[in-house]
């Protein structure tokens, strides 16, 4: 990275309050923090006269949000969604957008403010706490997955993104393979197997193996025996008792465990319920937050059937159609249009990526885990990521695709200029030597 200043300036003090805003929530149209309410008011103060208003690839950014909010618009007033679930829903694109373009702003004035960022992100929990009690020994001893989950697996890759910032290479990203193996057996599945996946394909970035496509094949097959052959090992030794950590409960309720399609089916079953809702009314959608109890508790019930349990095991919980799935989400809260509209967004914002991690080869570390996660959080993460999480790191691969081309672009016109001094300097020197030539 480049040359960092230890001194915090004062967009790094503020970007660290910004984070720490996320932890003091009010009860308007829903639960809402103080940071979403502070970058809303910065976005209707700021957007006005912003520069980036010509140029085109913001401009794109602006025409898919407003044709995903335009779509759910329609769908909620042709569904007659109740007032309050409606403005929840869309409240929830509003605040992606503002929140996607003040990030923007400040990464543009510097990508190094995302370190600051997260350092924000670190001391949350420490300083506002958590909405789950537990303890850090238990954690790691395996008795409670859920304080591993959402606390300490979290807490520690964010360490390691700071960290990475400082050495980008082959040694940090064997770190992350290795932190994602531990945490994939002390209970946190998901985030262990994305910091895993993460290490191990940045390690190859930076080593520079992925220079053609027939080595990116062979890597990547490669890559997919050796995980699949960890994850037949894991399987073999939760079945034998070996492993008790986590979810392993749900190793027993898959009907063939050595498939991991079948073992994401039992463990992020609401991402499948919710694209079953959405062909149930592909057009409109069924309105957002809408009531499960509505539908005779059909998708409900349907969970119960994929995850091997009694109906009775989710009767305490919330009344909505289960939908674990930003993408799956858009469809079956507001129909066909509103998906389109959400998954070429996202879509566009992946295939920035992917070309930031392998072409600019600047933070690839972050870049390739910004990637990954984009895409898991896409398929299988709830709604409220999309205002939450999803706009740092779109903002962040935004800005730096942005630089990348731009620099791009500039050292195309020194070539050119280079190009054309000398070849006007060809050019009077014959007309100089024309006898002589």
């Amino acid at each position: 990275m480049s040359k960092f200043s230890y001194r915090v300036p004062i967009m790094g003090i503020m970007l660290i309050l910004f984070e720490l805003g996320f932890g003091l929530n009010l009860n308007i149209i829903g639960n809402i923090s103080v940071s979403e309410i502070f970058v809303f008011f910065y976005t209707l103060y700021f957007m006005y006269n912003e520069p980036m208003l010509h140029e085109r690839s913001f401009l794109r950014i602006i025409y898919l949000y407003a044709g995903l909010l335009f779509a759910q618009i329609l769908s909620e007033s042709v569904v007659g969604n109740n007032i309050g679930n409606s403005l929840k829903g869309i409240s929830i694109t509003i605040i992606s957008f503002c929140h996607l373009y003040f990030l923007i702003r400040i990464f543009k004035h510097s990508r190094n403010m995302l370190l600051w960022a997260y350092v924000g992100m670190v001391l949350k929990p420490i300083i506002m706490g958590t909405a789950y009690q537990g303890d850090a020994m238990s954690a790691i001893q395996g008795h409670d997955n859920v304080y591993m989950k959402f606390v300490i697996a979290p807490l520690v890759i964010n360490a390691l993104m700071i960290y990475s910032f400082f050495h980008d290479n082959r040694k940090t990203s064997i770190i992350l393979a290795v932190t994602g193996i531990l945490f994939m057996l002390l209970g946190a599945r998901s985030l262990g197997s994305l910091i895993f996946i993460s290490g191990v394909i940045s390690y190859f970035i930076i080593s520079g193996q992925f220079t053609n496509y027939k080595r990116i094949i062979m890597y990547g097959l490669t890559s997919i025996l050796i995980i699949y052959g960890a994850y037949v090992l894991y399987v073999n030794n939760v079945l034998s008792g070996k492993i008790t950590t986590g979810n392993s409960g749900q190793i027993y309720r898959t009907e063939n465990p050595y498939n991991p399609i079948n073992l994401l089916r039992v463990g992020r079953t609401e991402a499948f319920i919710g694209a079953i809702a959405f062909s149930d009314a592909p057009m409109w959608g069924h309105g957002a937050w809408k009531k499960d109890s509505e539908c005779g508790y059909k998708y409900t019930s349907m969970k119960s059937m994929y995850q091997n349990l009694s109906e009775s095991a989710y009767l305490d919980e919330l009344d909505i159609i289960p939908c674990h799935s930003i993408i799956i989400g858009f469809g079956c809260y507001n129909g066909i249009i509103a998906f389109i509209f959400g998954t070429i967004l996202i879509c566009w914002f992946i295939k920035m990526g992917m070309i930031d991690v392998f072409e600019s080869k600047t933070y690839i570390i972050l870049l390739t885990y910004f990637v990954i996660i984009l895409i898991w959080h896409s398929l299988f993460s709830p709604q409220s990521h999309f205002r939450l999480t999803l706009p740092m790191f779109m903002a962040f691969i935004y800005v730096n695709y942005i630089s990348y081309n731009n620099n791009k672009k500039n050292y195309g016109q020194l070539n050119s200029e280079e190009y054309e001094r000398k070849r006007d300097f060809v050019k009077e020197y014959q007309r100089r030597h024309k006898k002589l030539l």
